[in-house]
């Protein structure tokens, strides 16, 4: 915890100066910067339209890259 506090700026470190756990802080962060936006929402949509399996590559890999996207879509 110590250590994630302190490669942090100082206004971000008082915005998360109360969260006690790793966890809490992680959330905290993620609330901060991690705001859902038609941006990022055409990115990840644009990410999933290009996603190409690679030659050589294995289906469990590209099936995995592509559930992380949706699941970066729906929490939005």
């Amino acid at each position: 915890l110590g250590v994630i506090r302190l490669t942090l700026t100082k206004n971000v470190a008082f915005n998360v100066l109360n969260e006690k756990t790793i966890a809490n802080l992680m959330k905290a962060l993620s609330n901060m910067y991690e705001k859902p936006s038609a941006t990022n929402k055409v990115y990840l949509i644009r990410r999933i339209v290009n996603l190409r399996m690679g030659e050589g590559n294995f289906v469990t890999n590209h099936i995995n890259k592509f559930n992380t996207i949706l699941a970066q879509l729906a929490s939005m």
